[in-house]
């Protein structure tokens, strides 16, 4: 078969790429299993899911749905929001013709791909746009972002990876149950269309999502603090297949489901170097080193806030972030 034509079907919601830091091989990394037992495997099974962004085509519901959602948004973003969902419309008024007349094979293909490898192939883009960005972070050089077009692709690279991941999409799934969803005047849909129309349209929703949230820091950039942290503590960094968590103080204070005010984005990049993204003057921006309490305090909540997988370079520290986040939640 043609390369083009071969689908993609296990999708990565973590880069493989990125989880070779933690990595004493290039291979196999240490992780935590769902069932919580301690495995060593490789990269590229890992924090993946069959068919995880395989996309449905769109009707005319559908459309309407997501537009709700985008109608939120700055003019400039929905008509971004619009570019993509015409792309994705023409592909879907393809589909839906071959329903009725037998297409030929090739076209056939190309839809079957389109439907399987479009969304994969449009975060491996983001992912191919910082590589050489993340490996100067990595060397604890952030002259790179001192460019406008760095600056942006990092951002909007950022921003996919809070909003690919299975746990972001939990969360939002989470956000809005039947209680919320009645306080709404005269919504457009009942509550269990919308829970069905929610979930359809997800995959065009989350990286909408993460299109507003990558807008969002450029626009903040100048009141928002960007640090790199370096960790040359005995307590390296560690991460998760929920790779980036707010970790604002403010936090402690917000009763549960309710959506946080402020954001201080913790992303480990390696055992050594972290980024943040703050809305608080917890750190200055530009470099700022970290003391062990820091970086165990970091690696704690990073656990915490993990959806299955925990990720380290040694089994011995994913047993001992363990034991400390046990500890501590008895302490609560």
């Amino acid at each position: 078969m043609d390369k083009k034509y071969q689908l993609k079907r296990k999708h990565h919601h973590i880069w493989a790429h990125y989880l070779k830091h933690w990595s004493l091989d290039d291979l196999n990394v240490w992780y935590t299993s769902k069932k919580g037992n301690f495995c060593c495997d490789s990269v590229y099974g890992l924090a993946a899911e069959r068919d995880f962004y395989k996309i449905n085509f769109l009707d005319d519901e559908d459309i309407r749905f997501i537009r709700g959602f985008s109608s939120l948004s700055p003019v400039e973003l929905r008509e971004v929001h619009d570019d993509y969902l015409k792309d994705f419309y023409i592909a879907s008024m393809a589909a839906k013709l071959t329903e009725t007349v037998k297409p030929p094979e090739q076209i056939k293909q190309n839809l079957d791909a389109f439907q399987h490898n479009v969304l994969e192939n449009l975060h491996g883009s983001h992912e191919s746009d910082v590589v050489e960005i993340l490996a100067c972070l990595n060397r604890g050089d952030i002259s790179i972002l001192e460019t406008p077009k760095s600056r942006v692709k990092f951002k909007q690279f950022f921003a996919m990876q809070m909003t690919r991941t299975r746990s972001f999409k939990k969360m939002a799934m989470s956000s809005v149950n039947r209680e919320s969803f009645e306080r709404y005047p005269n919504p457009p849909f009942s509550f269990e269309k919308h829970s069905q129309l929610w979930e359809k349209n997800w995959w065009f929703l989350s990286y909408m999502f993460g299109m507003n949230i990558g807008s969002n820091l450029t626009a903040t950039r100048h009141s928002d603090k960007h640090v790199l942290l370096i960790n040359e503590t005995s307590e390296p960094f560690i991460t998760s297949d929920n790779p980036i968590i707010n970790v604002h103080e403010s936090l402690k204070n917000i009763p549960k489901g309710q959506a946080p005010e402020y954001m201080d984005a913790y992303y480990p990049l390696s055992p050594k170097y972290a980024y943040m993204i703050n809305n608080s003057d917890r750190y200055p921006s530009g470099k700022a080193s970290i003391t062990r309490d820091e970086a165990l305090k970091f690696n704690i909540e990073m656990a915490a806030k993990a959806d299955e997988h925990v990720f380290a370079r040694t089994e011995a520290q994913l047993k001992e972030v363990k034991r400390l986040r046990k500890q501590r939640s008895q302490m609560v």
